[in-house]
């Protein structure tokens, strides 16, 4: 037997420590032991810190992001539309940028547009939370498709941001370290977001399990969306740069994280999940920048070939919210 065969045999032994992750694969004893103290951990820290968001008439009663306080159980059994759990960005603390600053600079720009894109991410997370417990045998393979596009947009952007952005921005600011509680912030989820890309790369569709990997995205999720809320007023506060030295280095950091897109994949996957209602500091946004004629190209050509995958995205390829079935 090689090593692999034996940590997956190992992992599914019995045992009654760990009876309630007696399912879950790919895990040995330590990891799995490891694995549940997170999970506690981490339950601990959501009923402190995680709100999820309620469905409303108004959007922007429909999505809060004044941090995070506590998980409704409403949420999570009966959610209205398919975005709905963790609580999206819908500010960036204008409050505490001073009233000298142009509301042109690109600080406040880069930081409305960095809260799009982690909101995109967040959208996609809830919606993957919500579809878990329904997923049908035939559909799991286009479920863990999903996710893997979850992964490794989350995982690009964290890599842009730590090995150009943030070191840029450091510079730019003459104070090495400034950005340091940010990079800490992507250290603080980095094992559960382990397990989770272990799972949907590894797990064969006979095998998956909803109330598994619900367990998994609470090992992670409330460190993950506490730190994308919490990068967005750190950008805001760059505006004692100047403007066009801040957009430099943005735009060099969007060409790196876009350079290898792919129009099969990454922006359907990008348009899906978007709310084209969606309100910032009551501005609503035009994000991704994508011509329209490459829109429209996408969405009647690209989008076709994994169809199957955008049926668990929270919105359509029109940005238009998606409500769960039964609601």
């Amino acid at each position: 037997m090689d090593s692999h065969s034996h940590t997956r045999s190992r992992s599914r032994s019995p045992s009654p420590t760990h009876a309630r992750y007696s399912h879950l694969l790919y895990l040995s004893e330590a990891e799995r032991s490891n694995y549940q103290t997170n999970v506690q951990r981490s339950a601990s820290s959501s009923s402190r810190s995680i709100r999820s968001t309620h469905s409303a008439n108004s959007s922007v009663k429909s999505h809060s992001s004044n941090s995070t306080h506590q998980t409704s159980v409403k949420s999570i059994l009966s959610p209205r539309f398919a975005d709905d759990h963790y609580p999206l960005i819908t500010t960036i603390h204008p409050e505490n940028i001073p009233a000298s600053v142009p509301k042109s600079h690109a600080a406040l720009w880069c930081a409305r547009r960095m809260a799009d894109i982690h909101n995109t991410i967040i959208r996609a997370l809830n919606s993957s939370w919500n579809h878990a417990a329904s997923v049908e045998p035939a559909q799991v393979e286009a479920f863990l498709h999903f996710n893997r596009i979850i992964f490794t947009t989350l995982d690009h952007h964290h890599k842009v941001e730590d090995d150009y952005m943030f070191p840029a921005y450091e510079k730019l600011l003459n104070r090495p370290g400034a950005m340091e509680s940010n990079v800490k912030g992507h250290e603080s989820f980095a094992e559960g977001l382990s397990i989770f890309h272990r799972y949907i790369t590894m797990t064969k569709p006979d095998e998956f399990n909803g109330t598994t990997f619900r367990h998994i995205i609470e090992s992670f999720a409330p460190e993950l969306i506490q730190h994308l809320h919490d990068e967005i007023p750190t950008l805001a506060s760059l505006h004692v740069l100047k403007s066009e030295d801040l957009m430099k280095i943005w735009k060099e950091a969007e060409h790196i994280a876009t350079k290898d897109g792919s129009l099969y994949t990454d922006l359907p996957w990008t348009l899906t999940c978007q709310d084209k209602s969606f309100v910032i500091d009551g501005e609503t946004s035009s994000f991704p920048d994508v011509p329209w004629l490459i829109e429209a190209v996408v969405r009647n050509w690209h989008a076709k070939r994994y169809a199957d995958v955008w049926k668990f995205s929270p919105s359509d390829l029109h940005g238009q919210r998606r409500l769960m079935v039964g609601s």
